[in-house]
């Protein structure tokens, strides 16, 4: 199995593209499963995949024993062997019983109680997580071991997003598939944070910009949409950042965000583009990657939007590139700009390859102006006679410039839910990033 990148570090995660591409049909897997044990399965192999471990194992939590049925080996498939343990015994019945994640570099402690993966061999360092259930409750645990290096947070972050969905696909195929009314909040609340877990817990701190992000759901559970955003630096004062949305709703959804997002991590950070990487060439190496899966095939209906940026601070550059996605605003002291006449339709409408990188404009900035970047939840709010928020965002946005960004995005959103005459139909996502310094003044 190709390793899944470097794991030393609590870095975003630097795996692999080509892992990533296996990825994506991990998670196809994971979606079509028809059953409890094949969505189990499904996961263990994905977390395998994901964290370069070499064994894993999943299992159900009744509130009383955590169970198992076969554990993984990357080399030799499934072992059947049932296993049993009681709440608060074992890794999986301690997880089962705080609904929090243990880690173990399998090193010494003292203590005769420190939970183990007794029952499945080589699994002396692992790293366990519960599968949320009701009310801060776990209905299962998913674990992966056997690994040459230690397990980190982004580890349980990778693995506790991916527990999020199978929660959803197990509560799916469970029974009739027919949920029951306490089901629902359970069901609503596991969704809402896999969103979460797409999105960036906090901007980036650079010197020379402002940086704020604001989402907000439309509505909880799987019916809202796949929007994410994230950031990319590896040099002082430069920001690489992505905003996006895939078309669709639940899980299915979630799940193509979720991999979305991490392709793009692997260009950036993985080494398949240089630094400061061009934002035509990230489109270029997000769309060779998404359609190689069968996800987006000419049967189809599954597209992404994305908007690729780089801004450097010291020179006051902002080159951008986007595929489908809406284009932001540019708050000058001089009025509000609408850049990005170069477009490309969204990744998913055409299914050839893109033979050359996106078309990337670039826009000189000055101190103090604002570029204003969201997702078409906003921009799609009416009002009661049917017209678009989008048209009045410039207006609102013109005594914006040298504003700090937190009160831009909060006076944007404010704006949005008090046009709107109904509630939200899509999540609402607003990312703004402000050049504080002149440029060429440092």
């Amino acid at each position: 199995m190709p390793a899944a990148g470097d794991h030393g570090g609590d870095a975003p995660g630097e795996l692999d593209r080509d892992v990533l591409l296996e990825l994506l049909g991990d998670v196809t897997a994971l979606v079509g499963a028809r059953s409890q044990d094949d969505v189990l399965r499904a996961a263990v192999e994905m977390a395998c995949r994901a964290t370069g471990s070499r064994r894993g194992v999943a299992g159900r939590c009744d509130g009383e024993a955590a169970t198992m049925a076969a554990w993984y080996e990357v080399d030799a498939g499934w072992t059947q062997a049932p296993g049993r343990w009681g709440a608060g015994e074992g890794a999986p019945g301690v997880v089962c019983l705080i609904a929090k994640p243990i880690l173990s570099d399998g090193g010494p402690d003292g203590s005769e109680d420190a939970p183990v993966m007794a029952g499945v061999p080589g699994m002396e360092r692992f790293a366990c997580v519960p599968l949320p259930g009701a009310e801060g409750t776990a209905q299962g645990f998913l674990a992966v071991g056997d690994r040459t290096d230690g397990f980190t947070q982004r580890d349980v972050r990778l693995l506790g997003a991916l527990g999020d969905m199978v929660s959803l696909r197990l509560r799916d195929v469970a029974g009739d598939g027919r949920l029951r009314p306490a089901d629902y909040e359970a069901r609503a609340d596991i969704a809402e944070r896999l969103q979460r877990r797409l999105l960036p817990h906090e901007p980036p701190e650079l010197e020379g910009l402002d940086i704020a992000f604001s989402y907000r759901s439309a509505s909880a559970g799987v019916h809202s949409g796949g929007d994410f955003v994230d950031y990319y630096s590896r040099s002082p004062g430069t920001l690489a950042f992505a905003i996006g949305d895939v078309a669709g709703k639940g899980v299915e959804a979630m799940a193509v965000t979720f991999v979305t997002k991490y392709i793009l991590r692997a260009a950036v950070h993985g080494g398949q583009l240089s630094w400061p990487t061009s934002p035509g060439e990230a489109l270029q190496e997000l769309r060779t990657g998404l359609l190689e899966q069968p996800e987006f095939g000419p049967d189809s209906e599954r597209f992404v939007t994305v908007l690729f940026g780089l801004l450097g601070a010291r020179r006051g550059l902002l080159q951008l590139a986007s595929a489908g996605h809406p284009a932001p605003f540019i708050v000058r002291e001089t009025g509000v700009e609408r850049p990005l006449l170069l477009t490309e339709p969204a990744i998913g409408v055409e299914l050839g390859a893109a033979l050359a990188p996106y078309p990337t404009e670039t826009i000189e900035l000055r101190r103090g102006d604002v570029v204003v970047l969201f997702t078409d939840g906003i921009a799609e709010l009416r009002d009661g006679s049917g017209r678009f928020f989008e048209f009045e965002m410039s207006g609102l946005l013109a005594a914006c410039h040298d504003m700090p960004t937190a009160d831009v995005v909060a006076r944007l959103m404010a704006a949005g839910e008090a046009f709107s005459a109904r509630p939200p139909g899509d999540d609402l996502a607003v990312l703004c990033i402000r050049l504080v310094a002149d440029p060429g003044v440092h």
